[in-house]
Parts: C-alpha cells; structure tokens; sequence
C-alpha cells in the first residue's frame, strides 16, 4: 500500500501535465504507472506495459504498490506531456505504433536513460547518453510499417492524444485499442483484456479503484 505521502506527492502530480488520462490509449483517470517513463496509465494498458517484461516498462499503482523515492522523483521529473513531446521529437517513434515497436525503438531508451540520470541527481544530454549510440532505423521502419496508420504525421499522433484519442491514431476516446493488439498474443495478454473488456468488470474495477483512493487520502498519517 501506498504511504500517505506517496499518495500526496500522486495527488498532486496527476491534474498536472496532461497526467489525468491514459498515456497509451486517453481513458480518463488512469490509476497506474509506468515509473520508467513517468506516465500515467490504465489498468487494460499497464497490463501490456507489464507484458514487455521490466527491462523496458515497471510498472506500479498508485495506491496499492509502494513507492521508492526514486520512483517518485521519475514522476516527478517525467508526466505525459513531457514524455510525448521528447518521444514524439525523435525519428524513430510513432505514438500510434504498438506498444512492443515503439518501446523498443532508440527513442524509448534515450528517455529510458534521461530519467534515470535526473532522478538520481546527475546530469544528462542525448550526446553523452549510452543508449543515443543505438541504431534506429530499423525499429524506426518496422514501427511505421506496421503501424495502422502509418500514414499520419507525429504531429497528428500527438494531437490525438491530447484530444483523447481519434480515428487518425485509431483509437477513440480511450475505449479503441485495436492498434496494439498484434503486440500482444500471450495467453495472459488474451485473458486479461477478454475480461476487462466487459463493460460491468471494467466499471467495477474503475469504481474500487476510486474508492480506494479517496478513502487513502482521506486517511491521516
């Protein structure tokens, strides 16, 4: 569980740069997080994040899981707005590109590292940066390729994701997530976005989640 003032220092952060909804798909009031890129994420999503293994997305809940305070200062240091922009900044990624294309691309890893650098306290530039020395082009092909549209500019990327979603980066306000599905064919995968997708487990579980938080707020230290 969440210490009461994680869950300040969460409360705080989520209003703030665009934090309020899914990083991944625009769902509104996303309860996990990807601490390697500091965004805020769905449950449906952070159970895809968790199925490209640690090495490349950890992922917490912001009330149920307990938080290092270089975890905290990823968020802290990260949000989505900030990592759209540096994302979408480099030539080899794609917002709209599956979860697996895109979070293996040198762009990923270069944010990957950035954070990591600050939230320890420790100065960073893409020049001196490890991972600026990995090649691109070829995640940066696959990724456009099979991407559902590759035909859309970043720019049309992003906006959609300030916007909520869209047809342009095929997914609608949260709820379409067809673009990612290829990424995704493990047993676990399959199972766990059948069940979410009921209409009566997806609210269900979104309203104890609010529950839960309120109620933890609430709490005194």
């Amino acid at each position: 569980m969440a210490s009461p003032r994680t869950r300040r220092v969460l409360a705080d952060l989520k209003p703030k740069d665009e934090n309020s909804k899914c990083f991944e798909c625009g769902a509104h009031n996303p309860q996990w997080a990807s601490v390697t890129y500091g965004i805020w994420i769905c449950l449906e999503c952070s159970g895809k994040h968790r199925g490209l293994g640690v090495h490349l997305s950890f992922v917490r809940s912001i009330t149920m899981d307990k938080w290092k305070e270089q975890e905290l200062e990823k968020m802290k240091i990260g949000g989505n707005k900030k990592a759209l922009e540096f994302l979408s900044a480099q030539n080899d990624y794609e917002h709209s590109a599956s979860l697996q294309q895109k979070y293996n691309t040198r762009a990923a890893a270069l944010y990957r590292d950035k954070l990591s650098c600050l939230s320890q306290g420790k100065t960073w530039s893409p020049d001196s940066s490890a991972a600026g020395k990995l090649p691109s082009s070829a995640a940066s092909s696959a990724a456009r390729s099979s991407s559902p549209s590759a035909g859309v500019s970043k720019s049309k990327s992003a906006q959609s994701f300030r916007n909520g979603g869209g047809s342009g980066s095929g997914m609608s306000n949260g709820t379409g997530y067809g673009s990612y599905q290829s990424g995704y064919q493990s047993g676990y995968q399959a199972g766990f976005q059948s069940s979410y997708q009921d209409p009566a487990i997806k609210n269900q579980t979104e309203a104890f989640f609010d529950r839960v938080q309120n109620e933890n707020l609430s709490r005194p230290e």
